[in-house]
């Protein structure tokens, strides 16, 4: 009889290839996940920083006007303006953020499941069930046949 730590021991061999992958375990390649990730958050964060700056600049300009004594209206414009650039400004971190959470988002998902189906037609599951039932009543028949007996 061959020993259970026999497989375990050519399963660890082959550990970090993608010769240990099989039906019931698999690999994540982390380092690979995590580098697709940070390609597709540097360009939303680049953004959300530039509109950081923009609401920095705006701020300085909001300020100037105060002193000048500027219109209400236009301070209720920049301030506007200010506050819905800060708000695209926290999404775009709050999508960074949700992009770079799903490189170690853990789900008992298998990638090598195999799916089935069942390609019968209506009348094949019909057939089959009246073929099953065939054999059902059979058994049944047997079972009282040897109950009688005794």
């Amino acid at each position: 009889m061959i020993s259970p730590n026999f497989f375990f021991g050519q399963t660890l061999r082959k550990r970090g290839t993608t010769e240990a992958d099989g039906r019931y375990s698999w690999t994540i390649d982390f380092a690979s996940r995590r580098r697709k990730a940070r390609e597709e958050i540097e360009p939303i964060l680049a953004r959300a920083s530039a509109l950081k700056e923009e609401v920095v600049d705006r701020k300085e300009e909001q300020k100037r006007l105060k002193k000048a004594k500027a219109s209400d209206l236009d301070l209720t414009a920049l301030a506007s303006a200010i506050a819905e650039k800060e708000k695209t400004a926290r999404e775009l971190e709050a999508q960074a953020a949700a992009i770079d959470a799903t490189v170690f988002d853990f789900k008992a998902v298998n990638p090598n499941t195999v799916a089935k189906f069942d390609a019968r037609s209506p009348a094949e599951i019909i057939q089959s069930i009246e073929r099953n039932g065939v054999i059902v009543s059979q058994a049944l028949s047997r079972l009282s046949a040897l109950i009688a007996r005794k």
